[in-house]
């Protein structure tokens, strides 16, 4: 077989085979573009929940803080004046 009618079937069996892939990816419903755009909206909720999900994180370390200072100033008063508090209201650490 001559080796340039090899490389027109070789040719003419992948264009074959990558032509309707090229089709779908062109295609406006669900071709590539219609991808990137859904990535694109997921990857800005996806932002918005790790920005929210920070803030949170933030505010429990800031809240966390500040129970453990009442907790210490509370815990000195209690003892100058022997006030005993039921376990069940004792602030867990």
């Amino acid at each position: 077989m001559d080796e340039n009618k090899l490389k027109a079937i070789v040719e003419e069996a992948v264009n074959k085979a990558v032509e309707p892939i090229t089709q779908r990816l062109d295609d406006p419903d669900t071709g590539l573009k219609r991808i990137n755009d859904r990535l694109d909206a997921n990857t800005t909720a996806v932002m918005e929940l790790e920005k929210t999900v920070k803030g949170y994180g933030d505010m429990y370390k800031i809240n966390k803080s500040n129970i453990e200072r009442l907790d210490e100033r509370l815990s000195e008063v209690e003892e100058n004046v022997n006030i005993v508090s039921p376990p069940e209201l004792a602030i867990q650490r």
